[in-house]
C-alpha cells in the first residue's frame, strides 16, 4: 500500500504529497516544503481535510497528532480540544510502535499507526 503525506498550508488549505515516508519523514519534509503536517484541531479543518482526502490515492494520510510523554497532542502547539477517534476512543499509552496519528480515508476519523510504516518502494518515486 502506499501512503501519503497530507500537511496544510496556513492551516486553510490542504495538499496531499505522493510520496511515501515514514511519519517522521512526513513531518520533515513537510515542515520543509510547506509548513507542517495537518493539524486537524477544529471541526472546520477536520471537514477541509476530509475534503482533500477523498483525492488520495492511499487508505490513510499522516497527520500532527503524536503520542509524547503520556498523551496525545499535536505537534504543531495547537490544543487536542476536537477530536475524531475511530470507535470514539483515544488510544491510551499505545504500544510504542503505534503512537503517530492518521487520518483514514475510508472511516473519516483518526487511527494511530506505526510511525515507521512505509512502502519498501524509493520515497522519492510516486509509483512502484
Amino acid at each position: 500500500l502506499k501512503r501519503t503525506v497530507f500537511s496544510m498550508f496556513h492551516a486553510i488549505f490542504g495538499y496531499t504529497v505522493s510520496f511515501l515516508k515514514t511519519w517522521e519523514g512526513a513531518l520533515e519534509y513537510c515542515r520543509t516544503h510547506y509548513n507542517d503536517l495537518a493539524s486537524l484541531s477544529t471541526k472546520e479543518r477536520m471537514d477541509s481535510a476530509l475534503l482533500e482526502i477523498t483525492q488520495a490515492e492511499t487508505e490513510y494520510v499522516w497527520t500532527a497528532l503524536r503520542y509524547l510523554a503520556g498523551d496525545w497532542l499535536w505537534v504543531t502547539g495547537d490544543a487536542l480540544n476536537y477530536t475524531a477517534w475511530y470507535q470514539n476512543e483515544q488510544p491510551k499509552c499505545p504500544a510504542r510502535d503505534l503512537r503517530c496519528g492518521a487520518l483514514d480515508k475510508q472511516t473519516r476519523l483518526w487511527r494511530h499507526k506505526n510511525c515507521e510504516e512505509n512502502d519498501p518502494c524509493d520515497p522519492v518515486s510516486p509509483s512502484c
